[in-house]
């Protein structure tokens, strides 16, 4: 399915109003900085707080219990984990993060635009 110019830009505005909404929202929401510090230390990983907090929102909101990069992952993600996707499973919830499209002409900063990837929850997987 081809896209539009104006389609594509849409896409990215809509994007950006999410992750501005879940940044507001985090700022207030002291519970959600306590589990983010314990998935830190858990994963041994540097995490988001923003990404982390836009991934919890979505997994609450479709009443998924768990932590994100624990218990929602990407295909690859839980594959490196030592589980599978079961077959027909789609991916139900979202993460975001951000890249920066360099100027081929030269080295200076580009645009940077948020990128919407696809999760599987804990459910959805089973061992190897």
């Amino acid at each position: 399915m081809e896209t539009t110019k104006k389609d594509r830009k849409q896409y990215y505005q809509d994007l950006r109003l999410r992750w501005a909404r879940a940044k507001e929202m985090s700022n207030t929401d002291d519970g959600a900085k306590a589990i983010y510090e314990e998935a830190k230390r858990t994963t041994g990983k540097e995490l988001s707080y923003t990404a982390f907090y836009f991934t919890l929102q979505d997994m609450e909101a479709q009443g998924l219990e768990g932590l994100p990069y624990i218990d929602c992952k990407t295909y690859k993600g839980w594959k490196e984990s030592g589980y599978i996707v079961k077959k027909g499973a789609k991916s139900v919830i979202d993460g975001i993060t951000w890249l920066e499209v360099k100027n081929k002409d030269d080295d200076k900063e580009g645009a940077v635009y948020p990128k919407l990837y696809r999760l599987f929850h804990k459910s959805q997987v089973q061992p190897l």
